[in-house]
C-alpha cells in the first residue's frame, strides 16, 4: 500500500487541478492577464470562440461555429445565412490583437470631456470563448487620435481603442455575408443550363470529368467550359440589395441560370438575372432563387459572357481532352494490313508506346528502352501539337460503323481515351496545301469515349499513327563539324566560302558579306526543327516544286573535312511552318518561317549604304529635289551612321527608281565620296521601307523609312539661335571633326 501512496496523491492532485481548471474555466487566469496587460480583452482564447454579438443602428450581427467541432463560421442573426469566412476570420483578428491606446484622462488626453457616450452608445456586444464571456460598450468619439473612439470592456475602466477596431465593430453585417452566389462547384453538377430571350445552352455530365452538349451530342470542350466556369466564379455579389428592389428588378429576367447537382436529394439550383443594381451601374441584379434565397449585385462582365456562349462554341473539337503534360502514357498502333500514313514508305513500327519516367520517357514498344533526353523532348513536342490541333468539323457518330487505319490511346491518372484514325485522302498529283495535302483534304477521327467524328487536317492525324520519326530527335542535321562552304539556291545563287576569315561571298563577287550568314548556318548544323512530321516524301509537301527559280528552294552545306555534304531542300509552308527535308536521310519536317527566310536572304552586307560618323566630314541632303531643313551637325551625322538596311532586295543594279531622298556624304582624310539614293516610303504589312542605294555597289535594299526621315526631318541645332529659313540649306552641311565616334552597328 505505501509503495502505491504517491501515485494516488498524485492522481488525486491532478484530478483536483482538472476540477479547479473546469471550475475556473469562465474566468481569466493570472497568467494570461499578465501576457496581455495592454490587449483590449484580457484573455483570447481562439480556438474556443465560439459566438460573437454585435448591435449597433439598429442591427444585431450574431457570428456563431461549432469551436469543438472546428466548423465554419454562419450568420443566426440579422438573417441565417452562409458567412464570408475571410472577413470573419479578419474581424477576430482585430479583436484578438486590439490593444489600449491610451487610458482615459491621461496628459494626451487633458481636457477631454468627461461624457464618453456611454449613455448612449455606439454599438454593444459580447464575445464567447467556452464559458468565458466578454462584453463590452463602444462609446463616442475620441479627438485623438483621429477615428479613435472610447471603448469599455465589462466593468472595466473605460480606453481608448483604435481607429481599426472602432471600423470593425461599426461594419454593418454584408461586410460578413457569404459573397457566394452560385450555390454548387463545377463538380458538383449533374447538369448546367443557361435560357435567355436569345438561345441559352446546357451541358449534361458524362462521366467524372467531362460534359456533353446537350441537343448536339457530344463532348464539350474543357477550355470552353473553363470559361463558364470563369463566369460564375466571378458572379460574386460586389454590395446586396434590399429583398424588395431584387424582386422588382429580377419580375423578367435577362438570364435564368439552373443547375441540378449529380448527388441525388440535393435540391437543385436555380439563379435569374435583372437589371441593374440600385447604385451600381456596373453590376446587375442576381437573385438565387433555390436552394436558399440570396439577392446580390453581381459584375454585369459576367452576365455578359454567359449570354455570348452559343451551344457549338462549346463542342470539343481536340482529340483528347487532356492537357499535354497530362498525358502519362501515349500507345499509337496501327491496325490491320494497311500502311500508317501517306509518306511512311514502310518504316512505321506496328505500334509504338510511350510512359512518362520522371523528366523523360520510357519506351515499352517497339522495344523495350529509355529515350534520350533528345527522343524525349521530340514526344514532349508531339504531346503539345497534338493539344493544340482541332477538329475543322465534329459531329455526332450515332454508332455508325467506322473504317480505322490506326488508334491512338493515352492515359492520365485513372482515364482512359482513345482515338480511332480514318483513311488518309490519296497524295496530290503536285504539292501543296497545309499539313501536306490538297486544299480542303480532311482525315476523319472517331473519338471513342463519345462516338463524335472530327474532320482533321492530314498534319494532325499524322501525329496519331506510329512513324520511325515519332520519336526522332528535333536536331535538323545535328553537325559538330566546321562548316567550309555554302551553296544557297533559294532565289539569288549565291556561294560562300570559308578561307580562314570566316564565311566571304565568292558568288556573286565584289560584295562584302552580311554577318547574319552565321544564323542560317547555325540554325541548320546545331537548330532544332518544330517537328518531324513524315518518314518520307510522297510528294504532297512541296519538295520538289520550283518555289523560286531557277529550282527548289535548296542549301548545300560542304565541312571543313571534305566528307558527306549536306543539302537541305526546302518546300511548302504548312503547320506553322515550312516543309524540309535533308536529302539521303529519310523524314520530312517542319523548319521554321525564320529559318527558311534566313536561306532565301542575299548575304550582302546590310551596312553597304552607311559611314562610319567618325570618317564623316560633311553631309548634304535633298529631299524631292530641294535641299532639307537644317539639322545639328552632331545628330545628322550620326544619322548618316545608322543607315543599316534590314534586307537586300536584289543584286546587278543599283537603281531605286524616282529618287525621292538623295544624300552626299564627303569622306574625312580624301577618302571616296558616297552618294545615296531612296525612293518614296511604302507602307506594307510589317512596317514602312524606302528601297534605297548607292552606285558604288550594284544593288538595292530595304530600309526602314524611319532611318532616312531622321535624315530629312527639320530641327534646329541646339546652338542655334533661329531656325534656318525655309529653302535654305544651312546646318545640312555638317563639318569635320565634330561629334562622337561609333561603333559598328549590330547585325
Amino acid at each position: 500500500m505505501k509503495r502505491h501512496a504517491t501515485t494516488i496523491v498524485l492522481l488525486l492532485l491532478a484530478v483536483g487541478l482538472g476540477v479547479w481548471l473546469w471550475i475556473d474555466r469562465d474566468r481569466v487566469t493570472e497568467g494570461e492577464r499578465q501576457r496581455r496587460e495592454n490587449n483590449v480583452f484580457s484573455a483570447w482564447r481562439r480556438e474556443e470562440v465560439s459566438r460573437l454579438e454585435i448591435a449597433h443602428e439598429g442591427e444585431t450581427i450574431v457570428l456563431e461555429r461549432d469551436a469543438q467541432g472546428d466548423q465554419p463560421w454562419r450568420m443566426t442573426s440579422p438573417r441565417q445565412e452562409r458567412v464570408d469566412q475571410a472577413a470573419a476570420e479578419r474581424l477576430m483578428t482585430t479583436l484578438e490583437f486590439a490593444v489600449v491606446v491610451r487610458k482615459v484622462g491621461d496628459a494626451s488626453g487633458a481636457g477631454e470631456s468627461a461624457t464618453l457616450g456611454f449613455d448612449a452608445p455606439r454599438a454593444t456586444g459580447s464575445v464567447a470563448m467556452g464559458p468565458l464571456v466578454f462584453r463590452f460598450t463602444l462609446g463616442g468619439a475620441s479627438p485623438r487620435p483621429e477615428g479613435s473612439s472610447y471603448l469599455r470592456v465589462d466593468d472595466g475602466a473605460p480606453f481608448v481603442a483604435s481607429r481599426e477596431l472602432t471600423d470593425a465593430l461599426l461594419a454593418p453585417s454584408d461586410t460578413y455575408r457569404d459573397r457566394t452566389v452560385i450555390p454548387y462547384l463545377s463538380l458538383e453538377l449533374g447538369r448546367f443550363e443557361v435560357k435567355h430571350a436569345g438561345g441559352g445552352f446546357a451541358v449534361d455530365r458524362r462521366d467524372d470529368r467531362t460534359f456533353e452538349v446537350q441537343g448536339l451530342g457530344v463532348s464539350a470542350s474543357r477550355a470552353a467550359l473553363d470559361k463558364v466556369w470563369g463566369a460564375l466564379a466571378e458572379m460574386r455579389a460586389e454590395a446586396f440589395p434590399k429583398d424588395a428592389d431584387a424582386d422588382r428588378l429580377t419580375a423578367s429576367p435577362t438570364l435564368t441560370i439552373a443547375m441540378s447537382p449529380r448527388e441525388a436529394g440535393k435540391p437543385p439550383g436555380e439563379l435569374v438575372v435583372g437589371e441593374a443594381c440600385p447604385g451600381h451601374p456596373n453590376d446587375v441584379v442576381v437573385l438565387r432563387r433555390r436552394p436558399t434565397r440570396v439577392a446580390a449585385c453581381a459584375p454585369r462582365g459576367a452576365i455578359d459572357a454567359l449570354l455570348a456562349i452559343a451551344p457549338a462554341a462549346l463542342v470539343d473539337k481536340k482529340p483528347f481532352s487532356f492537357r499535354h503534360d497530362e498525358i502519362e502514357e501515349l500507345r499509337l498502333e496501327a491496325l490491320g494490313d494497311r500502311p500508317g500514313d501517306a509518306g511512311d514508305a514502310g518504316l512505321a513500327p506496328r505500334a509504338i508506346e510511350l510512359a512518362r519516367r520522371g523528366a523523360g520517357f520510357h519506351q515499352r514498344e517497339p522495344e523495350d528502352r529509355e529515350l534520350s533526353a533528345e527522343e524525349a523532348d521530340a514526344v514532349s513536342e508531339l504531346l503539345s501539337l497534338v493539344e493544340l490541333g482541332a477538329a475543322d468539323e465534329v459531329e455526332r457518330g450515332g454508332g455508325a460503323p467506322f473504317d480505322a487505319i490506326a488508334r491512338a490511346r493515352v492515359r492520365a491518372g485513372d482515364h482512359e481515351e482513345t482515338v480511332e484514325v480514318g483513311p488518309f485522302p490519296p497524295p496530290p498529283t503536285s504539292g501543296a496545301g497545309d499539313g501536306g495535302a490538297p486544299p480542303g483534304a480532311a482525315v476523319t477521327l472517331r473519338r471513342v469515349r463519345d462516338d463524335a467524328r472530327l474532320r482533321v487536317t492530314p498534319a494532325l492525324a499524322r501525329r496519331l499513327v506510329p512513324r520511325a520519326t515519332t520519336t526522332r530527335p528535333r536536331a535538323i542535321l545535328g553537325e559538330t563539324r566546321r562548316v567550309a562552304r555554302v551553296v544557297l539556291r533559294c532565289g539569288t545563287p549565291q556561294e560562300l566560302v570559308d578561307g580562314g576569315a570566316g564565311l566571304k561571298l565568292v558568288e556573286p563577287s565584289g560584295y562584302e558579306t552580311d554577318g547574319s550568314i552565321v544564323q542560317l548556318v547555325d540554325g541548320l548544323v546545331r537548330g532544332k526543327a518544330l517537328a518531324w512530321v513524315a518518314d518520307a516524301d510522297d510528294g504532297s509537301f512541296g519538295l520538289g516544286a520550283p518555289v523560286d527559280p531557277p529550282g527548289p528552294c535548296r542549301v548545300v552545306l560542304s565541312f571543313a573535312d571534305g566528307n558527306a555534304p549536306a543539302t537541305v531542300r526546302f518546300g511548302a509552308g504548312g503547320e506553322g511552318g515550312v516543309y524540309g527535308e535533308v536529302d539521303g536521310r529519310p523524314g520530312v519536317f517542319v523548319a521554321s518561317v525564320a529559318l527558311h527566310e534566313l536561306a532565301k536572304r542575299i548575304y550582302v552586307s546590310h551596312a553597304a549604304l552607311r559611314v562610319p560618323p567618325e570618317q564623316i566630314e560633311s553631309v548634304e541632303v535633298t529631299s524631292r529635289g530641294r535641299p532639307a531643313p537644317g539639322r545639328d551637325p552632331a545628330r545628322l551625322r550620326d544619322a548618316v551612321g545608322g543607315l543599316f538596311a534590314d534586307r537586300a532586295v536584289a543584286l546587278g543594279s543599283s537603281d531605286v527608281g524616282p529618287v525621292d531622298v538623295e544624300v552626299q556624304i564627303a569622306v574625312a582624310e580624301g577618302g571616296p565620296p558616297k552618294r545615296v539614293v531612296c525612293a518614296a516610303p511604302r507602307t506594307t504589312p510589317t512596317g514602312v521601307w524606302r528601297r534605297c542605294a548607292t552606285p558604288s555597289v550594284k544593288a538595292t535594299f530595304d530600309v526602314r523609312s524611319s532611318l532616312v526621315d531622321a535624315l530629312v526631318a527639320s530641327e534646329p541645332a541646339p546652338d542655334a539661335g533661329a531656325r534656318p529659313a525655309a529653302g535654305s540649306d544651312a546646318g545640312a552641311r555638317t563639318p569635320s571633326g565634330s561629334g562622337a565616334a561609333h561603333g559598328p552597328h549590330p547585325h
